[in-house]
């Protein structure tokens, strides 16, 4: 053991070293969420202090210009959603007020959040909230065009001052930009381009002029100084500039037919965004330069608003690389986040490769969506994309499968193109009806091969769904590149997906809308027991199972559309016992409830602890108890990060514990105190180790054998904190038995297995501010 003493004043900081202890830096602590959403994807621009801050529809990238360092700020960090639409720095570039596509509005700075709720709130304007634009009129106060005409908001006490309709019949007119000028108020909208006086009362229709140059012409963006206006029109993407009271049409080079995206008036001129270029004119709005895909590093460039800096850097929001800036005329910078390149989440699953994530999707009647965004993959703190050209351009990429003997060698399943199969990464066969036992699907059109469930077998072979065809199990050895299917019974011609095996060689096989299928193949013949509802046939709340999983103890848990039971002997499925699901019951206040009665279960997690963690279609996410007798957790997107009650789907990486979850709006994780028992503790980590100010959440050891019992004690024996471990790891809030935080210093945790037959001793270092 090597001891480390430094002085900081008074306190003597320690670091310890010792065999078997590793500080464990992977992923985020305990009890922490982190987002993973395409953040690179921005769409408008904001100079604030030393920061640029770039946004996306999910969240803000923040570049430190100081230090030269890019973050991102979501719903995790505090953000009130995801759903951005338009950002402005304040005058003094101190605050940045953020619009979502809901109504919400928030006044954002490095030490707080102000929400402004009153739009999203009312009601009043359903499917017409969106927050088009903003524009400041000094510190507190600020004006933004939405879906229904125009809004002034109170800063000072977060409220909505005023709402002004363009309209003298009181009729809704979207408004898509809005900018302040000396003391005038301009506005582009459906309908054309309005300009009031500040001075007036704004509620009164009668003192908003409508330029009769426009009337009826949808106007996009507007930037407006001083006796200059520049328009777009949104039909045509045409430019105008009007200069002492006339109008006259700018020649922007546009033979591309590029779109506007935006216009920002700067010290002697405008930048001009568009779908490939930025523009730069000088105050006639006659073209200077021109910044396109052109340049050298700009590759696949999108720009979709740019401003100017001080020191004359161009920054610029690109949809395609985050965040841009240019410092020469020759070449491009790019500052990018790593994040999965698109937020749609249909499935999740946990495997050598990491965590995958497969956007490709069917519909609630499971049918094809062709999605090609292909699969992503989260490892080592890094995405990775198998896309649409390494996968051939297949479609609806469902599900992965790796041979456990071979990791470079695996499988992907695409309902429409049958299943893939990949060699040291690249592809090396599509399996499809033409050279394969699979089947084109009843009914739909030649070579329209459904796979959507794949496993590798206890046989040592890749076992595979096919919906909608008479022969729905196929078995394929990679060894003899053999092929060979089997009928289900009543399944056949159905539209089938998830498969999973039991340990007692038993195949359940999930339908559309006819329950599980339990099968046995025995060489060439295969039994077969149907789950559904029903005394006697499975009793199933509902023959529609969206997700199902055997947990740690070998019992099979089922969500269907109508709540979730437990199937506690699913190994007589074969015999003929009696396999009847069972409703959990629990009591409160004197009544007999069912667990999760008459939710729409989407998804089911177990964790190390054999906890259960449930996705619902709209109630958000549940933590039960091994036995899911109690509640531990209930996450919503109104108590969590999450950002919708729509929980599409779970998975668990076993060696942190990190539970990744799919909602209809992105995907998150969030670490719990749960991994996978050890069989040992020969491996025993605590992180973080030294434990200093810097950190939040307890303190954890990782590497227990299940039941584990884990005492800790200061260094002078005195014990301080005790408790179980949870599955393979211990978390300790750094509190003590009385419920205060323990001083500095060395901690010692004292573990015992269950039969008290293996412990062992390891240290951490706690270090509080002074």
């Amino acid at each position: 053991m090597h001891l480390c003493f430094v002085k900081r004043g008074l306190l003597f900081l320690v670091v310890i070293c010792f065999w078997g202890q590793i500080l464990l830096s992977q992923g985020v602590p305990v009890g922490q969420w982190r987002s993973h959403l395409p953040l690179n994807e921005t769409h408008s621009i904001a100079i604030l202090g030393d920061e640029v801050i770039a946004a996306s529809s999910y969240g803000l990238l923040r570049y430190d210009l100081v230090n030269d360092v890019l973050s991102d700020f979501t719903k995790v960090n505090g953000l009130g959603g995801i759903g951005i639409t338009a950002i402005e720095a304040s005058p003094n570039s101190k605050e940045l007020l953020i619009g979502y596509e809901d109504g919400l509005l928030e006044l954002w700075s490095e030490n707080n959040i102000i929400q402004i709720p009153d739009i999203f709130a009312s009601g009043r304007y359903p499917g017409k909230s969106r927050i088009n634009s903003i524009s400041f009129n000094g510190e507190n106060n600020a004006f933004v065009a939405t879906g229904f005409g125009v809004v002034e908001l109170d800063l000072i006490y977060g409220v909505v001052k005023g709402t002004y309709i363009l309209s003298q019949d009181g009729s809704t007119i979207e408004t898509f930009d809005i900018e302040i000028d000396s003391d005038s108020l301009f506005v582009s909208s459906e309908r054309g381009f309005w300009s009031a006086s500040l001075m007036d009362p704004l509620y009164l229709f009668s003192n908003w002029k409508q330029d009769q140059r426009w009337i009826d012409t949808a106007i996009n963006e507007i930037s407006v100084s001083e006796n200059s206006c520049l328009v777009s029109t949104k039909q045509n993407e045409s430019v105008w500039f009007k200069n002492n009271g006339a109008w006259s049409k700018i020649n922007l080079n546009n033979s591309s037919g590029n779109k506007i995206k935006s216009i920002r008036k700067q010290e002697n001129g405008y930048v001009i965004s568009r779908d490939f270029d930025v523009v730069i004119t000088n105050e006639l709005c006659v073209q200077k330069q021109t910044y396109s895909s052109a340049m050298g590093n700009n590759d696949n460039f999108k720009p979709l608003d740019a401003t100017i800096h001080d020191n004359g850097t161009i920054w610029i929001a690109n949809s395609s690389k985050g965040l841009t800036f240019i410092n020469n005329f020759d070449y491009a910078q790019h500052r990018t986040i790593t994040s999965p390149p698109y937020s749609s989440v249909f499935d999740l699953d946990y495997s050598d490769h990491g965590i995958d994530v497969f956007s490709g999707a069917i519909d609630p009647t499971w049918t094809a969506s062709y999605c090609n965004q292909g699969v992503f993959t989260f490892r080592d703190e890094n995405w990775s994309v198998l896309n649409s050209l390494e996968l051939n351009q297949a479609k609806d990429i469902l599900s992965k499968v790796i041979n456990p003997n071979d990791t470079s060698h695996w499988f992907v399943s695409s309902w429409g193109k049958g299943v893939l199969e990949f060699k040291n990464g690249m592809l090396d066969s599509i399996w499809n009806s033409n050279n394969s036992t699979l089947m084109d699907a009843l009914g739909s059109t030649p070579s329209d091969v459904r796979v959507g469930g794949m496993l590798w077998g206890n046989d040592n072979a890749l076992w595979v769904t096919n919906a909608l065809s008479n022969k729905p199990l196929h078995r394929y050895d990679p060894q003899t590149k053999s092929w060979k299917s089997f009928g289900l019974g009543s399944f056949n011609g159905l539209s089938i997906k998830q498969i999973i095996q039991s340990n007692d060689d038993i195949f359940w096989i999930q339908s559309r809308t006819d329950g599980l299928l339990a099968v046995v193949i025995d060489e060439d013949n295969s039994s077969y027991r149907r789950l559904t509802t029903g005394i006697n046939n499975g009793n199933l709340p509902s023959s529609s199972v969206n997700s199902f999983v055997f947990e740690r103890d070998n019992e099979l848990w089922i969500g269907t559309l109508d709540g979730l039971v437990v199937c506690f002997n699913p190994y007589d499925a074969i015999s003929g016992g009696n396999i009847d699901a069972q409703a959990l019951l629990v009591e409160e206040n004197g009544i007999v409830q069912k667990v999760l009665s008459g939710e729409n279960i989407l998804s089911i997690a177990v964790d190390g602890a054999n906890r259960k963690w449930i996705g619902t279609a709209d109630g958000g996410l549940f933590l039960l108890s091994p036995d899911g007798l109690k509640t531990i957790a209930h996450f919503t997107k109104s108590n969590s990060p999450i950002f919708s009650n729509r929980v599409n789907s779970l998975a668990i990486d076993d060696e942190s514990g990190e539970l990744f979850i799919g909602t209809s709006r992105g995907l998150l994780s969030y670490r719990s105190n749960a991994i996978e028992p050890f069989l040992n503790l020969n491996k025993i980590q605590v992180f973080p180790n030294p434990y200093e100010p810097k950190h939040f959440g307890p303190i954890s050891l990782k590497g227990l054998t299940e039941d584990s019992y884990v005492k800790v004690t200061n260094s002078s024996g005195r014990l301080v904190f005790e408790g179980p471990a949870t599955g393979g790891q211990f978390s300790w809030t750094t509190n003590g038995l009385n419920g205060t935080p323990v001083p500095s210093g060395i901690y010692l945790f004292w573990i015992t297995n269950p039969l008290g037959t293996e412990t062992k001793v390891v240290q951490g270092v706690i270090i509080r501010g002074e």
